[in-house]
């Protein structure tokens, strides 16, 4: 009898829960608009050329180092002088080499002539650039 009213009773606060909840109305769909066309000002087209221009900079600074780090400790290696600090070196300038690349990828006039056109279309700025001005709000 003690288990029949202890369902009883779970049976019935199921089914209020039930009746609480409300039905959500269906989303509407904007009607897209045409895409404005809004001209960048020549602060904010200087702005972002010259974070892509100190950007393809530091890529260039990083490849280059990184390239003659990973050369002269591979220099060595085949020299007969292998120990640790050279595989240490191996594996910075390796990383210092692949990280510049990326970066002068990342930065190249391609990609500037493109976010200054997703600027003009009304996008905002891709994350890689904003990490590369101090003073642009971060999410």
């Amino acid at each position: 009898m003690k288990n029949a009213a202890i369902s009883g009773l779970l049976l019935c606060a199921v089914a209020t829960t039930g009746f609480a909840q409300v039905i959500a109305p269906a989303a509407q769909t904007p009607t897209s608009a045409p895409a404005v066309y809004q001209p960048v000002s020549d602060s904010t087209r200087q702005a972002v050329h010259k974070l892509f221009k100190w950007g393809r900079l530091y890529g260039l600074i990083s490849t280059v180092s990184g390239g003659l780090v990973l050369g002269s400790s591979s220099a060595y290696a085949i020299g007969g002088d292998m120990n640790w600090k050279n595989l240490g070196s191996m594996a910075m300038g390796g990383t210092a080499l692949a990280l510049g690349t990326t970066s002068l990828v990342r930065f190249s006039r391609r990609h500037e002539r493109e976010v200054l056109a997703a600027l003009e279309r009304g996008e905002t700025l891709p994350p890689y650039v904003m990490l590369m001005s101090p003073f642009l709000p971060k999410k």
